[in-house]
């Protein structure tokens, strides 16, 4: 769970991890170089809950960064993300954990809920509003790179099947730059189509509001890291604009 400047939903987000009916875990929070009260926040948790680590970097390195800096910390065989303004409901963890062991697939993931960004509640105090983005229950190669239908609050790794993973530092596409080596490298993806977590709409401001940033980063995993020829990469990132102003109408 990367974290900078977070005071306001951290606690909510760190809680919807700790209240998961699956207890078998470390939750590995991430300080991104906070000068608000997320420090204090999250070493209070840490003190009653000792599944919390904290990873502190002295400056902002944005989410790539703070995530492999976090991955680089997990003992588990599986990794899952939540950033601190997203939520997982009880049994999401559970639920992918028991998919994965079955199916044997490198990554899993599933639905979620949107919600807006004044949210206030826990995830246990949540009801549908009827927001839900669907998912596919398989993904393939070829899929995803017409698309990234796999939010990043929503991924498991299971790094026994794919090795050591990180993010690469593509701001605004990190998260599908890695979803795309894996199924790339290590087979398709199975989803659960389901909304097991809330994903908050865009702060001002943040990473993720910066749409023109994630089309060129998208550009760039296309042709930089996929190798597409130019007329390919185009069509490609279309579908994909396409796809995300579908999202974020929901």
């Amino acid at each position: 769970m990367p974290v900078f400047n977070g005071a306001r939903t951290v606690r909510q987000s760190i809680a919807s991890v700790l209240d998961q009916t699956c207890r078998d875990l470390e939750l590995i929070v991430v300080d991104d170089g906070s000068t608000d009260e997320t420090v204090g926040i999250v070493d209070d948790i840490r003190r009653y809950d000792r599944r919390v680590r904290v990873v502190r970097r002295e400056r902002s390195g944005g989410p790539a960064a703070a995530r492999n800096s976090g991955i680089a910390e997990a003992r588990g065989r599986f990794l899952a993300f939540c950033d601190a303004d997203d939520l997982w409901l009880p049994d999401k963890l559970a639920r992918q954990l028991e998919l994965a062991m079955t199916d044997g697939a490198p990554l899993v993931y599933c639905g979620y809920h949107r919600i807006d960004a004044d949210y206030a509640g826990n995830a246990t105090d949540f009801h549908s509003e009827g927001r839900v983005v669907r998912v596919p229950t398989t993904l393939t190669y070829a899929e995803l790179l017409r698309r990234n239908v796999i939010g990043n609050l929503t991924a498991v790794v299971d790094t026994h099947l794919t090795g050591p993973v990180s993010m690469p530092d593509v701001p605004g596409a990190e998260d599908w730059a890695l979803w795309l080596r894996i199924v790339r490298e290590s087979g398709a993806a199975v989803g659960i189509d389901e909304p097991l977590a809330l994903y908050r709409a865009s702060q001002p401001g943040s990473h993720s509001a910066d749409r023109w940033r994630a089309v060129r980063a998208v550009w760039h995993v296309l042709r930089r890291q996929e190798k597409l020829s130019v007329p390919s990469a185009a069509v490609h990132l279309l579908t994909g604009v396409v796809a995300a102003l579908r999202k974020n109408q929901i």
